[in-house]
C-alpha cells in the first residue's frame, strides 16, 4: 500500500465523525485541484490527525482487504466519476464486488422502509425495467422499497449498487445478508464508513448523499412526510441531478412525500419508460460536452486533460479500436462515416436496449471514434474496424 493510500485512509477515519469538516475541506482544499496535487495539499494538514495515524491507517486497509473489499480513493482511475463530480465526494470508498465503467448510467430507486404492497411492486418493476434497459440501480439495502429495487435489478439480469450507512462488516439490516451477497456478485456493496462502524441514525443522511451522487437521477417510489428518501431527493436536486416521484393516492400516508415532491416540481415517474426517454437526451448531450472538453484540452495542452475521463479505461484516439467490446464494435459498424444516423434507428439496427446503447455511444464518443450531429444523430470517425 502506498503512502498516499495511507493518508486517504487516515483522513477518512478522522472525518467519519466530522462530515462538516469533510465538506469544508472538499470545498476549500480539493475542489478544482487535480489528482496529482491532492497528496501535497493534504500533507500540511496532517497535524489534525492523531500521532499514530499511519499505523492505524495500515491496520484499517488490512481489515478491509480481509473483508474482501477493494479500497478506492479519488486518485484512483476507477473511482466513480459521478462521485468525483459531486460537491462532497467521499475520501475513501470500500467496495465489495466490482464497480464498472457502465455504472455511470445509474438510477437511484429509493423509498419507504414500511412500503405498501403496491409500492414494492412498483419498485421491483422499476428496478427490473431500468436494469433491462442497461441502467445500474443504486439504493440503500434498506427494508421496503430499497430492497425491492435491488431485487428487481437482479431479476432483470442487470447491475445494482447498495450503499451502506455502516462498515462493510456491519451489514444492516442483518436479514439482507443474502441480498447483499447477490448484489456483490453482479454489482457492488459500497460504503465510505470504516470497518466496525455501526449503523447509527446519523450515518444515513451521509449514506443518502452517496446514493444521490452516484446516480444520474433519483426515483422516489413511496415516502411519508419526513422520510429519509426526501433527503435523498433534496441532495440529488442540489447536485443538479433529476428527481422523479411516483404519484400515489391522496389518502395514502406513504404518498404524502412523493405527491409533495411532484407539487414542488419533481418529474412524474409512471414506469421505467418515463426515465429512459427523459434521460436519453441528457446522456447524449453529456457525452458531447465531455468529448468537446477533452478535444479542447488536447489542443491547448498538447495532451490529455489532467482531470480523469468520465469513463475510465477508454482513451481519446482511434488507437483504442482494438480494445472495443463486441457491442461497441457492432454499434460503430452501424454508424455511417459520411452521414448521420438517428439514435432510434441505430438502436433498432443494433438490437440494444436504450440504456445499453447510450452507454456504448458515450464510450465511443469519449474515445474520439464517434461524434454527435444536431438532432441526436451520430456519425463515425474515418477509421477501420
Amino acid at each position: 500500500m502506498s503512502n498516499s493510500d495511507l493518508l486517504w485512509a487516515a483522513w477518512n477515519m478522522h472525518l467519519a465523525a466530522s462530515p462538516g469538516r469533510r465538506q469544508q475541506l472538499n470545498s476549500e482544499v480539493l475542489r478544482g485541484s487535480v489528482a496529482r496535487d491532492w497528496p501535497s495539499l493534504l500533507e500540511p494538514l496532517t497535524s489534525e490527525l492523531h500521532p499514530g495515524w499511519e499505523q492505524a491507517a495500515r491496520e484499517e486497509l488490512d481489515r478491509a482487504r480481509r473483508q474482501g473489499a477493494a479500497v478506492l480513493t479519488p486518485e484512483d482511475e476507477s473511482y466513480p466519476q459521478l462521485l468525483r463530480a459531486a460537491s462532497d465526494p467521499p475520501w475513501l470508498l470500500y467496495v465489495w464486488g466490482e464497480l464498472r465503467p457502465e455504472d455511470v448510467l445509474a438510477i437511484a430507486v429509493v423509498g419507504s422502509r414500511r412500503a405498501t404492497q403496491h409500492g414494492l411492486q412498483v419498485a421491483r418493476g422499476l428496478g427490473r425495467g431500468l436494469a433491462e434497459s442497461g441502467f445500474t440501480i443504486v439504493s440503500g439495502l434498506a427494508r421496503g422499497i430499497d430492497a425491492a429495487g435491488h431485487e428487481g435489478a437482479l431479476e432483470g439480469g442487470g447491475r445494482t449498487i447498495a450503499v451502506l450507512g455502516s462498515g462493510l462488516d456491519r451489514l444492516y439490516p442483518v436479514e439482507h445478508r443474502r441480498l447483499a451477497e447477490a448484489i456483490a456478485v453482479s454489482g457492488a456493496v459500497v460504503t465510505e464508513f470504516p470497518c466496525g462502524t455501526a449503523p447509527l441514525k446519523r450515518h444515513f443522511p451521509e449514506r443518502n448523499r452517496l446514493i444521490a451522487s452516484l446516480s444520474w437521477a433519483t426515483v422516489v417510489v413511496e415516502a411519508a412526510r419526513g422520510s429519509g428518501s426526501l433527503i435523498t431527493a433534496d441532495l440529488a436536486a442540489d447536485e443538479g441531478r433529476a428527481v422523479y416521484a411516483v404519484p400515489g393516492p391522496l389518502d395514502e400516508p406513504n404518498a404524502e412525500g412523493t405527491n409533495g415532491l411532484l407539487r414542488a416540481g419533481a418529474l412524474v415517474c409512471r414506469g421505467p419508460t418515463d426515465v429512459v426517454e427523459d434521460l436519453a437526451p441528457q446522456l447524449v448531450e453529456a457525452a458531447s460536452s465531455i468529448a468537446a472538453r477533452r478535444a479542447a484540452a488536447r489542443l491547448t495542452t498538447g495532451g490529455e486533460p489532467r482531470t480523469a475521463p468520465l469513463l475510465p479505461g477508454f482513451g481519446a484516439d482511434a488507437g483504442e479500436v482494438a480494445r472495443l467490446t463486441p457491442e461497441q464494435r457492432e454499434v460503430l459498424s452501424r454508424i455511417p462515416k459520411t452521414r448521420g444516423i438517428g439514435i432510434e434507428k441505430l438502436g433498432e439496427a443494433c438490437r440494444l436496449a436504450p440504456g445499453q446503447l447510450l452507454a456504448v455511444l458515450l464510450e465511443l464518443e469519449l474515445s474520439g471514434l464517434v461524434r454527435q450531429l444536431p438532432g441526436r444523430r451520430f456519425t463515425s470517425a474515418a477509421c477501420k474496424i
